[in-house]
């Protein structure tokens, strides 16, 4: 139910941003050719209305994170330890897709670690509409990742595989699932900006 209400509020927001700047481009066009005081008045009406349509939308903007959620998946370090590969999943609610992707990232260490975070030059490298939890990422020696994804996508228009990364060699395998095995658990979600 609360997810129906937030719907409804973010619905609104959207109709009320579309009013108010329609609103405040109406008011300064319709009085071009007015007296200077009136004109005066209705172009300050206009962009006290154009503000208040833009704070509307950055609202807006600030709260639809909270509707959609991440699953961020546990990561795999490569021999060496300095690459980082993980599957993630954006959900956007029950009447949305999978929506899944493979982040490839260096780990700082040292001292520029504790100035900037471990966390260097993060990228996506693959994505696919399917369920993430049936991708699996292997790392063959410190420079080549391998990942292996179902072959039976229905969004082909969402599936993309970048062969490289930097000095990173990338190889997407398709499988044959078998949906007779159970799969493991999503983990927890997080919502927001994450």
């Amino acid at each position: 139910m609360t997810r129906v209400v937030f719907c409804a509020v973010m619905a609104l927001l959207l109709s009320a941003g579309l009013l108010l700047a329609a609103i405040a481009a109406g008011l300064w066009y319709s009085t071009r050719k007015s007296r200077k005081y009136w004109k005066l008045l209705a172009r300050i009406g206009a962009v006290a209305l154009a503000f208040l349509s833009a704070l509307t939308f950055f609202v807006l903007f600030l709260f639809s994170g909270a509707l959609c959620g991440r699953y961020d998946f546990p990561r795999v370090s490569s021999a060496d330890g300095r690459l980082i590969a993980q599957v993630s999943e954006k959900d956007c609610g029950a009447v949305d897709s999978f929506h899944s992707s493979v982040q490839l990232w260096r780990d700082r260490r040292g001292l520029s670690a504790r100035l900037f975070g471990k966390q260097e030059n993060s990228t996506i490298v693959f994505t696919i509409g399917h369920d993430p939890r049936l991708l699996a990422l292997e790392w063959k020696g410190a420079k080549k990742l391998l990942i292996h994804y179902p072959n039976d996508s229905e969004r082909l228009a969402e599936f993309r595989c970048q062969s490289q990364w930097d000095d990173v060699q990338i190889e997407c395998i398709a499988y044959t699932p078998d949906y007779n095995k159970p799969v493991a658990q999503m983990p927890p979600v997080k919502r927001g900006f994450w």
